[in-house]
C-alpha cells in the first residue's frame, strides 16, 4: 500500500467486496431494519467510488471503512435463528438508546456485533482515549439498562456481545460481570499498558520511549498535552495504585501496571527546573474532564498543578514565552505548510493544537499519545516529545467500585 497504484486497486476491492456484501442481504430482505443497513452499505459503497474516482483516496479510508462491521453482521445473522430485526433502535427515557445490530429469537436476544481491533477495544477501556469517546464497558451498561425497559413474554432479552476480530480476557471479564453473554475468541490483554501500539503497527514493537525524541530533556520549556496532565493527578499514580482491586479487571491491570512502572516519579524528574506551559485547548479540555469525571483529591492535585502553568493562546509563539531560546532538536522538524498533516484516524483536531502550540513555542510535549505521534510521523512530521505511559483518572471508580486489598501484585 505504498504506492498511489496500489491504493487505488484496494479502494477498487473495498467497493467490489460492498457490492458483494449489498447481494448477501437480498438473503433478508423482507427483514425489519434490512433496508436501513443496505443503505448504509450503499452509501459506503458511493464515497468508496467517488474517492476512487477524483483520485482523493488515502489509507486511513480503507482502515476507517464501516464494511468490516457489516460483513461482521451478516456472518452472525447467518447464525442465528428466529430473526426479528437489525439495526433496531431502542429508545429509554432513563439510559442512553441503543441500537440492537441483531433482534433475534422472537425478541429474546439482543445481539451487538463489535469489529473493532481488541487491542484498541482494551486501551479504550482503559481511558486511553480523547474525551467523550465511550468505550464497550459504557455500551454494555447501556445495554443493560435498557433492555430491563424491554421485556419480551414476560422476560428480559438475554444480552450478547458478539467479537468478530476476539476481545480480551480482562476486557470480557468485565462485560460478563454485569450479566452479558460474551462471543470470540479471547487473547491476552494484560500487556496493553506496558506498551503503546497503533492497530497498524501491531508487529513493529515500538515503545514509546523509542518514540521520544532524543535528548529531549535538554528542552527547558515543557508543553503539558491533556494526556500528561491526567496521568499527572490520577490517583493510581498518587499512591492508591495498591491499594484497591476493582469489580472491572481492566482497573485492577491499570493499577498493576502502575506498581511495576511508577509514572509520576518519572514525569516529576523530568519538569524539574522546566517551565511549565499549556495551550488553551488543552486546558480547558482538562478542566472539562476533571470536572466530569475527576475525584475530590483529583481535583485537587489538579489545581495545584495547574497553579504551576503558564495558560498561552492555541496559537502563541516562541516570542510569547519567557525563553526565547530555542534548540537543535527543532531545526530540521519545525511544523510548516509544507509539512500538513491530515487529520483523521490517530490525528484529531484536538491533538494536533495541543502538538503544534509545542513545535511554535519551542517547547517540548509531554504526553502519553504515542498513536498521534506515531501517526504523524507517517506523514513526515516528527514532534519534540517526551512521551510517557497513559494513566486515567481513577478516584471516582475506587470509590464506586474498589475494595481496599493488601497488594496486587
Amino acid at each position: 500500500m505504498d504506492t498511489d497504484t496500489d491504493l487505488a486497486d484496494l479502494v477498487a476491492e473495498k467497493i467490489a467486496f460492498g457490492e458483494a456484501l449489498l447481494e448477501r442481504t437480498k438473503n433478508y430482505k423482507k427483514l425489519e431494519g434490512m433496508p436501513k443497513l443496505q443503505r448504509n452499505l450503499k452509501q459506503e459503497i458511493k464515497f468508496l467510488e467517488k474517492i476512487l474516482v477524483n483520485r482523493s483516496y488515502k489509507k486511513e479510508h480503507l482502515q476507517c471503512s464501516n464494511l468490516s462491521h457489516f460483513t461482521a453482521v451478516l456472518n452472525v445473522l447467518d447464525t442465528t435463528k428466529d430473526n426479528v430485526s437489525v439495526m433496531k433502535v431502542f429508545k429509554s427515557g432513563a439510559a442512553r438508546n441503543v441500537t440492537v445490530d441483531i433482534v433475534c429469537e422472537n425478541g429474546l436476544k439482543w445481539i451487538k456485533v463489535v469489529a473493532r481491533n481488541p487491542k484498541s477495544l482494551s486501551q479504550i477501556s482503559m481511558g486511553d482515549t480523547s474525551y467523550g469517546s465511550r468505550s464497550v464497558i459504557d455500551k454494555a451498561r447501556d445495554f443493560v439498562a435498557v433492555s430491563k425497559q424491554f421485556p419480551r413474554l414476560f422476560q428480559t432479552p438475554s444480552v450478547i456481545f458478539s467479537f468478530a476480530n476476539g476481545v480480551g480476557r480482562n476486557l470480557a471479564a468485565a462485560i460478563e460481570s454485569y450479566g452479558i453473554i460474551v462471543e470470540g475468541e479471547r487473547v491476552e490483554d494484560d500487556l496493553f499498558c506496558l506498551e503503546e501500539y497503533d492497530e497498524e503497527d501491531e508487529n513493529e514493537n515500538i515503545s514509546s520511549s523509542a518514540l521520544s525524541t532524543e535528548n529531549a530533556d535538554e528542552i527547558k520549556k515543557v508543553n503539558l498535552d491533556i494526556s500528561a496532565m491526567l496521568a499527572y493527578c490520577s490517583s493510581v499514580t498518587n499512591g492508591s495504585a495498591g491499594l484497591f482491586k476493582f469489580d472491572v479487571p481492566i482497573l485492577t491491570q491499570v493499577a498493576k501496571c502502575e506498581l511495576q512502572r511508577p509514572q509520576k516519579p518519572i514525569l516529576d524528574q523530568f519538569f524539574e527546573g522546566k517551565t511549565l506551559y499549556c495551550c488553551q485547548t488543552a486546558y480547558d479540555s482538562f478542566i472539562e474532564i476533571m470536572n466530569t469525571i475527576g475525584g475530590p483529591e483529583e481535583k485537587i492535585r489538579g489545581d495545584k498543578l495547574l497553579e504551576n502553568v503558564k495558560v498561552l493562546p492555541d496559537n502563541a509563539s516562541v516570542e510569547d514565552t519567557d525563553d526565547f531560546e530555542t534548540t537543535e532538536a527543532f531545526s530540521n522538524i519545525q511544523y510548516t505548510p509544507d509539512k500538513e498533516i491530515k487529520v483523521g484516524g490517530q490525528i484529531t483536531e484536538r491533538s494536533l493544537k495541543v502538538f503544534r502550540f509545542g513545535d511554535r513555542i519551542r517547547a517540548v510535549t509531554v504526553s502519553a499519545n504515542a498513536g498521534f505521534v506515531r501517526a504523524a510521523m507517517q506523514q513526515g512530521v516528527n514532534f519534540v516529545v517526551f512521551l510517557h505511559e497513559s494513566r486515567a483518572l481513577t478516584e471516582q471508580k475506587e470509590l464506586e467500585k474498589g475494595s481496599i486489598v493488601g497488594n496486587l501484585l
